[in-house]
């Protein structure tokens, strides 16, 4: 039990960090396309209409991308990363013979302790496709059987 428990938490501390670094990314780029932005205004009398819309466009394409993030940071912060379940839930970690999953946000993938997990969103099709189930079941996804080998 401890074992599983220690690699959930790992998995879990894995995706904040990644996530915190995406939203930090998602900062960085703002700031710069703020700065250039704001450059350009100053080293130009007169900028042509075209393209500050464009500088327009691209910071509220980064604000909503910031946006995005931040939420998801948030919902990853109250998936329940410490403690043990039985039931594919918010915060399980999934392993069928095919694919590793923890259902919290969807992040692409992570590789700890020599496996690669997915994390995956409760909004996903494949979460929509196993919630509830328990160890031993199977299931169907996009024309591939899985059987649940662990949840935790």
């Amino acid at each position: 039990m401890e074992d599983k428990l220690a690699l959930k938490q790992k998995l879990y501390e894995a995706c904040l960090k990644m996530q915190r670094n995406s939203v930090q990314r998602v900062k960085d780029v703002m700031k710069e396309a703020q700065e250039s932005a704001l450059a350009d205004d100053e080293n130009s009398e007169e900028l042509f209409d075209s393209y500050r819309e464009q500088m327009q466009h691209t910071r509220d394409m980064y604000a909503s991308q910031l946006q995005v993030a931040q939420n998801d940071l948030e919902v990853l912060e109250r998936v329940p990363g410490n403690d043990l379940t039985t039931v594919i839930e918010s915060g399980a970690v999934v392993r069928t013979e095919n694919q590793n999953f923890f259902v919290a946000i969807s992040l692409g993938k992570v590789d700890l302790d020599g496996k690669t997990y997915f994390p995956i969103s409760t909004s996903s099709p494949i979460f929509q496709a196993m919630v509830g189930l328990k160890q031993g079941a199977s299931f169907q996804f996009r024309d591939k059987k899985y059987t649940i080998k662990e949840v935790f």
